[in-house]
């Protein structure tokens, strides 16, 4: 009797032990290959997983877009050729169907609402990872109907396992906007792939003498309302003439009515609209400071990403995490302001510094790729709890290098 107890337990013993060893598939899950923060989040965190552990497939609802180079040549990809989510439910239940992923990881609100709708459809059982970008609030009161989004959260987000979120901010407003429980939300701040960035490294050219005597400044993402571009050009027109330029990075469905205000104002010689930049880092790194006076964000990617490319950071205080990045970056790489017209007395304190190479960079470590995405792979095994929502300062080490904006003396 005791032999075969013996035997049963070894048994189900090398059961277990089999099923630790055995790799997990992860289905990763985008509406779009948009040049979005949250986009190249997903895709950066699916690459940095630990192939020892994991084996990850991407699913996406239509491929366009440029961020399919981005996406590594080991992963499959398959795109359900749909435009709209609420339409391809259906295809996105079957394809999990024929992959059968042990997890699911998806992003922004309207893909986790669609990736939560097709959970009953599912034949199998999987852990639902999903992350939340941004703030509740600002995609809510963005809408006709808030409350609709608002239900959406409450009835739909709780059938998570795990709700990521890549700022403290954003799981408050889970608590004082929508009144849920936030038990099952951890913190997870974006990844920084220092490496890639850092690749893209040559010689820049020599400042003209015009450039020596000019601050230049730069700002980046899609030309969208949300990232406050307006705002700072109308607030810059005050200071016409003076010794400033400023490149904005990107592309959307607001270009016209920026290039409207650009000339409304007579600053097509000191602000360029410069489109989409496949690899914008060199062009932020040769600029004094990194502008970002943004409405709303969730943790603004590229301000960290600015950091590393040794440009510091003036940004508005509406967006987003930005304040959790300047705690640990240092007020002297970031420098977080309430006002437009505070903005622009920050810059007013901006010297000329060309650089013909990237500078030292001043992202903190915590950031860095290796960290967030070792602690991402350990959070899908379990190896990570998530309890502590946020870790204390104390325990994250950073040494960044420290760069000024170059004030001038009050």
């Amino acid at each position: 009797m005791c032999a075969v107890k013996y035997k049963d337990l070894k048994k189900r013993a090398e059961q277990s032990e089999n099923t630790r060893n055995k790799k997990q598939k992860v289905a990763f899950v985008l509406q779009s290959l948009t040049a979005g923060g949250a986009e190249r989040v997903l895709i950066t965190l699916m690459n940095g997983l630990d192939r020892e552990r994991f084996t990850p497939e991407f699913i996406v609802m239509n491929n366009t877009g440029p961020l399919g180079s981005w996406i590594a040549k080991d992963i499959p990809i398959h795109s359900l050729e749909t435009t709209r989510i609420s339409r391809g439910i259906g295809k996105l239940a079957g394809k999990l169907n024929e992959i059968e992923p042990d997890i699911i990881v998806s992003t922004m609100a309207a893909m986790n609402y669609g990736v939560l709708l097709a959970k009953p459809l599912l034949k199998k059982k999987a852990k639902i990872v999903i992350r939340e970008a941004v703030t509740p609030s600002s995609i809510a009161e963005a809408q006709r109907f808030p409350w609709l989004v608002k239900s959406a959260y409450k009835n739909l987000y709780p059938q998570a396992d795990m709700i990521l979120s890549p700022a403290r901010c954003i799981i408050n407003e889970f608590r004082s906007y929508l009144g849920m429980n936030i038990s099952q939300h951890i913190l997870l701040h974006n990844p920084v792939d220092v490496q890639k960035i850092k690749s893209t490294e040559y010689l820049f050219p020599e400042a003209t003498e015009a450039r020596k005597r000019t601050r230049h400044f730069v700002c980046a993402g899609r030309l969208h309302k949300q990232k406050g571009f307006d705002r700072l050009i109308e607030s810059l027109a005050s200071r016409k003439g003076q010794n400033w330029t400023l490149d904005i990075l990107g592309e959307g469905k607001e270009r016209e009515a920026l290039e409207s205000l650009i000339k409304k104002h007579g600053l097509q010689d000191q602000v360029t609209l410069k489109g989409l930049v496949k690899e914008p880092w060199p062009l932020i790194a040769q600029a004094d400071a990194f502008l970002l006076p943004s409405r709303w964000e969730g943790l603004p990617n590229v301000t960290l990403e600015s950091l590393c490319a040794g440009t510091p950071v003036i940004a508005h205080t509406e967006a987003g995490g930005i304040q959790e990045i300047a705690d640990m970056a240092g007020k002297n790489n970031v420098q977080v302001v309430r006002t437009m017209d505070d903005m622009l007395d920050a810059m007013d304190l901006v010297l000329p510094q060309p650089t013909r190479s990237f500078r030292p960079s001043l992202l903190p470590e915590y950031f860095h790729l290796d960290k967030v995405t070792e602690r991402f792979s350990d959070l899908l095994d379990g190896k990570d709890t998530g309890q502590e929502l946020v870790r204390r300062r104390r325990e994250i080490i950073y040494t960044p290098q420290r760069r000024s904006f170059g004030r001038r003396a009050a």
